[in-house]
């Protein structure tokens, strides 16, 4: 590590992070299960907050973009060349899908029932077209699965970081505990 790179994030990226984390494992989980539920008002409801959470991911990861392209971050895990880049476009393709599939979602939106925002409602932004809806909400649904994958990874690596090398990965994203 270089003198002015920090050992571990600082608490805005820690908290960020977690929290989008529970976010999206919630919005993926729920989003996989909706189409498989009952036409219901309860279903729109989800619907409703589904769309509202996808909407407040978006916003706070691209606040975590900036506070990451502002603030000073550790450096790399040592590694081979391959693991180091690996990694390095890993979280870049993690970041882009967690702003295409919501980005997607609201498109989709836009060309159908418009978008509520919990108890806010903004009409369609297009002229109304099913059809098109749902063919953007087909990929709405790819991006998401390849989401779910790419994080899948992410969470293999650090299991085989903290486990099987032992490197101690966490501690740069974990919140400290409080100095005595």
């Amino acid at each position: 590590m270089t003198s002015t790179s920090p050992k571990r994030y600082n608490n805005t990226a820690i908290v960020l992070h977690w929290l989008l984390a529970l976010l999206i494992i919630g919005l993926l989980v729920v989003g996989f299960l909706m189409p498989d539920l009952p036409k219901t008002p309860l279903r729109k409801l989800i619907y409703n907050y589904h769309k509202s959470f996808g909407l407040i991911v978006f916003a706070l990861v691209l606040f975590r973009i900036y506070w990451r392209l502002t603030h000073a971050v550790p450096d790399h895990v040592p590694g081979s060349r391959w693991q180091v880049q690996l990694a390095h476009y890993a979280h870049i393709f993690i970041y882009a899908l967690i702003l295409i599939v919501p980005g997607v979602g609201l498109l989709a939106s836009a060309f159908n029932h418009g978008f509520n925002l919990f108890v806010f409602h903004w009409e369609p932004l297009f002229a109304i077209d099913k059809d098109l809806a749902h063919q953007i909400m087909g990929w709405h649904g790819v991006t998401a699965y390849v989401l779910a994958g790419l994080l899948s990874l992410h969470v293999a690596a650090f299991v085989w970081h903290q486990f099987v090398q032992k490197d101690g990965l966490i501690s740069r994203l974990w919140f400290s505990s409080p100095r005595h």
